[in-house]
């Protein structure tokens, strides 16, 4: 019997209004977010992949409540945080944290280390006075960061230990599960390996679940259970990673996967899409993709493709899948 998902996810849309003219009329919507199926199980960490701007990050705010949705369901432990009262939605809160991209702007300057890494415990009530600074203490040592560092203040910090610092608040709550939002993306390369050896060491050490948000599929490979493609508001391609990273499907998953740099080979074949990313205010009808896909047909302009099992675990939204050379 497969176990109950962690976190479920069904047909959510997040769509912002287009105003325009003296009294604000509502012309249009961007749907940044439309029709969203996704689970993440305990233990488990799902990487979420796409081109900026295909509303991945907009999916992770709606899950913990940053923005509202405009139709379909969130389920955290079975709850559903509409239907929670507030002291109830308060704890769900506590045990779904997010860890953002930059981390510069995502501490307050004017509060100290231990201000920032104790807040959470302040406002949820997870632990006394007294046990503030201990706590504080031994959260931020898990994460690489000197006791010293509790009178200080964010900008005394490197840009990789001010987003240990951020990791450190997120875990400070005793979280189940965290949304990572591009969260190595803005650090060095090294640094990069760091933070996600550390994330990978806090997920064995805590059975943390996450939801980890990145463009970069090279990042991706190395943390994640299972692989999210996204395009355009919508998922594409859902499967286990080394599946999705070694026997891709979708067209698009495939040229992402082509534009990663491998060493010493730089001249390795790549798929080059055409044209530019459609609008989210006026996508086009039928497959989304459909405008940039060298495999394209007159249905797939029509169509709208649903996901569909490749085999037990692997599932892809396209028409043309039995057109498609196959992807070894």
């Amino acid at each position: 019997m497969t176990p109950k998902p962690l976190l479920s996810v069904r047909d959510l849309r997040t769509w912002f209004p287009i105003k325009r003219g003296l009294f604000s009329k509502v012309v249009g919507h961007v749907r940044a977010v439309d029709g969203i199926t996704l689970d993440v199980h305990a233990g488990e960490t799902v990487g979420l992949v796409g081109e900026s701007g295909c509303g991945k990050s907009t999916l992770g705010r709606t899950i913990v409540g940053l923005e509202n949705s405009r139709s379909g369901t969130i389920e955290f432990d079975g709850t559903n945080p509409q239907m929670l009262q507030a002291r109830e939605l308060r704890t769900m809160r506590r045990d779904l944290q997010m860890i953002f991209q930059d981390p510069g702007s995502a501490l307050n300057p004017r509060m100290t280390i231990q201000e920032l890494v104790t807040e959470g415990m302040r406002h949820h009530q997870t632990a006394s006075s007294a046990e503030q600074r201990e706590n504080a203490i031994r959260t931020l040592t898990e994460v690489g960061i000197n006791e010293n560092a509790l009178g200080r203040y964010p900008h005394e910090f490197s840009g990789g230990q001010r987003q240990r610092i951020c990791i450190a608040r997120a875990l400070s709550v005793k979280p189940r599960m965290i949304i990572c939002d591009e969260s190595v993306s803005a650090l060095d390369v090294s640094v990069q390996a760091q933070v996600i050896n550390l994330l990978m060491e806090l997920k064995r050490s805590r059975s943390l679940a996450y939801l980890f948000i990145t463009h970069d599929l090279s990042v991706v490979r190395h943390i994640a259970d299972r692989i999210a493609v996204m395009y355009l508001g919508k998922i594409v391609e859902i499967g286990p990673a080394e599946s999705v990273m070694t026997r891709p499907q979708h067209p698009y998953t495939r040229a992402l996967i082509s534009a990663i740099p491998i060493p010493l080979q730089p001249r390795h074949e790549r798929t080059v899409l055409q044209g530019e990313v459609p609008s989210a205010a006026n996508p086009p009808s039928g497959c989304r993709f459909h405008t940039r896909c060298p495999w394209k047909v007159e249905g797939c302009t029509r169509d709208e493709p649903s996901l569909e099992h490749v085999d037990d675990s692997h599932q892809v939204a396209c028409g043309q899948l039995g057109s498609i050379p196959r992807s070894e």
